[in-house]
């Protein structure tokens, strides 16, 4: 398992949130973020930030608990558990599973956006979620906007897609009269022109390049 890095990306360093911005926008993928231990600890968390929360949830794909699935138990205080046995269990849950976890700053901003402060999560405890859930109100409020408006225009991209493929899937052809088969044409094209403008919308706000 790949060593958690404790360093910003060079270009995120510094750290405002448009340098990491514009360095997320330059990384081909989460997994290349994953290797290069860019998910983890302090400087994780401030990239985690920036991340809208399918990635969020892609990378756990990359976590300790789904490639060696421990026992989820390890992770809660069980009934009637006192609080010394479970704060000491709970201790070594975090120092043989999240510690070295490369994603465990994403588990703990994903486990904040969802409000899920059950458990153990991204190596810190319930009262350690809750805390910063109750300080970082206003950030998350913004992520979770941002986090919808991403799903939005994502259900508006397969619906332009689906639209396009529709209307190819009725093309008249020459068997059909010249005004309907010109008409079944300009919708086509209307259509492949939302499609396109959709996803150049969507290349320019994630910071993509035409060519990319």
């Amino acid at each position: 398992m790949m060593a958690a890095h404790s360093t910003t990306p060079a270009r995120a360093r510094g750290t405002t949130e448009d340098k990491i911005a514009q360095y997320l926008a330059d990384t081909e993928s989460i997994d290349d973020l994953v290797a290069g231990g860019y998910l983890a600890g302090h400087d994780g968390r401030l990239i985690a930030q920036q991340l809208r929360a399918p990635q969020l949830r892609r990378s756990l794909t990359h976590s300790v608990c789904y490639t060696v699935q421990p026992d989820v138990d390890n992770f809660y205080q069980e009934d009637g558990e006192p609080d010394a046995d479970w704060q000491q269990r709970r201790a070594r849950t975090v120092r043989d599973h999240c510690t070295v976890c490369p994603v465990r700053a994403a588990c703990a901003e994903l486990a904040l956006r969802d409000e899920d402060t059950a458990g153990v999560r991204g190596g810190l405890a319930p009262d350690e979620l809750d805390s910063r859930l109750a300080a970082e109100t206003t950030r998350l409020k913004r992520a979770r906007a941002a986090d919808e408006r991403a799903a939005e225009g994502q259900r508006a991209r397969i619906a332009a897609g689906a639209e396009l493929q529709r209307l190819c899937g009725q093309y008249l052809g020459a068997s059909g009269k010249p005004e309907k088969r010109l008409e079944n044409i300009e919708n086509i094209r209307k259509a492949a022109r939302n499609r396109d403008e959709l996803v150049a919308a969507h290349r320019r706000a994630a910071g993509w390049t035409g060519a990319a």
